[in-house]
């Protein structure tokens, strides 16, 4: 198998150019740079796996898998969050296994409600790598299937085929009833995030990227893992974070995350891509006034008057416009899934 580049420590968690990128949209960069770092993907499974799995597994031999042989419509959606992770060597020799890896497949799902066919879209992945062990004459071996969620709305719809796909009890010994482990990170605990500091301040931002708390999160997180970050790596995880936050909050501002980065780092970002400029001047003219009523009046008015003026600017910038009756009648939820779709082609355009 061909082995992803290796890099050095201060460029892991680098934001640089997305345009080799397959997936765009801020929830996949954020979690796929998160990824990349070992250590962070390790605790990752570690941590939040369910220990049914963790507890046959090694987490510490953890890698990125070849995804080369994989179709391009499904690394569009799936991109290289493929690993390869070693069983323990009691539960290998008891299963008889020619290897000791196993694949661990995991989905970042970032849309406001869950999407009830994601269990086919991974079934499909999965059946493409089996495939190609075939192809090749390479043993086929299990796959653990994993989403993580970042949704507005819990999830609620299907997790497994069986759910999908109603059949008579005495059918299910012959048709898959395949079932995905879902990591709701909206809904997680605080103090189940900390751990390992990148993956905690990602799990921060997943969680409270959209809420008018997320610079009080930032500020508590920003304190107990500020003597572990330093100079150009210091900087690098600064511009990830202000793309994330610029992308995503219809509340807190650029400066004033990059005021509070200050507080404990002394660094500047460097310039972004094409899409993050658009971005940036869709909060300068977009969300000033919303930040401001978000602020001064704390209520839901002031949270979707903000997003309805991002969703303006962002129409604008693509030259695309809704009547003004169908968003003033809309739930935030909803509000949140248009600037979703709106950024996400904004992204592709400029990247």
């Amino acid at each position: 198998m061909n082995e992803p580049p290796k890099k050095d420590e201060d460029e892991r968690f680098m934001p640089g150019d997305d345009s080799s990128e397959v997936v765009q949209t801020p929830f996949d960069r954020l979690l796929s740079r998160t990824l990349m770092q070992k250590e962070s993907a390790q605790e990752l499974v570690r941590s939040h796996l369910p220990p049914e799995f963790v507890a046959h597994l090694k987490p510490e031999t953890l890698e990125q898998a070849d995804t080369s042989f994989i179709d391009a419509n499904l690394k569009r959606r799936f991109a290289d969050r493929l690993f390869k992770v070693e069983m323990i060597d009691e539960t290998a020799r008891e299963l008889g296994m020619e290897t000791l890896h196993v694949h661990l497949l995991v989905l970042v799902d970032h849309k406001s409600a869950p999407d009830k066919h994601t269990v086919i879209q991974m079934l499909g992945y999965m059946v493409r790598i089996w495939e190609h062990s075939l192809e090749n004459s390479l043993p086929v071996i299990p796959i653990i299937p994993w989403v993580i969620y970042n949704g507005v709305r819990p999830w609620t719809v299907a997790k497994s085929l069986s759910e999908l796909i109603p059949i008579p009890d005495s059918w299910k010994r012959y048709v898959p009833g395949m079932e995905i482990p879902i990591l709701d990170v909206s809904r997680m605990k605080d103090s189940d995030m900390a751990g390992e500091p990148i993956l905690h301040i990602t799990f921060t931002l997943l969680k409270y990227g959209r809420d008018e708390e997320l610079a009080a999160m930032l500020r508590q997180v920003f304190r107990s893992v500020a003597g572990q970050f330093e100079g150009n790596r210091a900087s690098t995880l600064l511009d990830t974070i202000r793309k994330y936050v610029m992308s995503v909050n219809p509340i807190v501002g650029e400066n004033e995350v990059q005021g509070i980065f200050a507080e404990f780092w002394p660094v500047k970002p460097e310039p972004g891509s094409v899409a993050d400029q658009l971005l940036t001047k869709g909060r300068q003219e977009g969300r000033q006034e919303g930040r401001q009523e978000g602020r001064q009046e704390g209520r839901q008015e002031g949270r979707q008057e903000g997003e309805i003026r991002l969703i303006r600017t962002l129409e604008s910038i693509l030259g695309v416009e809704s009547e003004a009756t169908d968003l003033a009648g809309k739930s935030l939820e909803e509000l949140q899934e248009i600037t979703e779709s709106l950024q996400d082609r904004i992204h592709r355009r400029g990247g």
